[in-house]
């Protein structure tokens, strides 16, 4: 069973608020969840980012967190694993300080206690040619667009679908 500390998971969603491609890459990953129908299954919509994302050559990595009497609906992983993810689900613990009451919420280095959660772990491996397509996609339309430019080309005719490849 894999132990993690709440103040980790905090310390990565800092990290992910603080840096904006980390946060458009989970943005996509959420987008391609969302495109798979992963939140029409039981529990899904219910996860938290516990780690990630992490990225490797081919790879995208997120590890989502559910409690453990919430546990997301397995057969939705066949719906990510269908497009090339691999998915796993693992029980964990989700070591959680006590609110600091009295001498005893003290352990002996004078740190509040940790109180054991079980969650399960959802460990997502994504291609990362998906979410690397959606992010050229999006720089290309947040260009700057010239109307004047932009109403030339319409004007020619270059909207027309019969048009495609030819020079007009």
């Amino acid at each position: 069973m894999k132990e993690i500390m709440q103040n980790d998971v905090i310390d990565n969603l800092r990290s992910i608020d603080g840096n904006g491609t980390l946060l458009d890459i989970l943005l996509e990953f959420e987008h391609m969840l969302d495109e798979q129908g992963m939140y029409g299954y039981e529990n899904w919509k219910l996860g938290e980012v516990a780690h990630g994302p992490k990225l490797s050559r081919y790879w995208l990595n997120v590890t989502l967190m559910y409690p453990y009497l919430k546990m997301p609906n397995p057969r939705a992983a066949l719906r990510l694993e269908n497009i090339g993810c691999d998915v796993k689900f693992k029980k964990g613990t989700l070591k959680v300080p006590v609110t600091v009451k009295s001498q005893e919420d003290l352990d002996a280095k004078k740190k509040p206690k940790l109180k054991n959660h079980t969650v399960w772990l959802v460990d997502v491996w994504m291609p990362r040619k998906f979410v690397d397509e959606a992010l050229t996609n999006r720089n290309i339309v947040d260009g700057d667009i010239n109307q004047s430019e932009l109403s030339k080309a319409y004007e020619a005719g270059l909207d027309d679908e019969t048009n495609i490849g030819q020079d007009v």
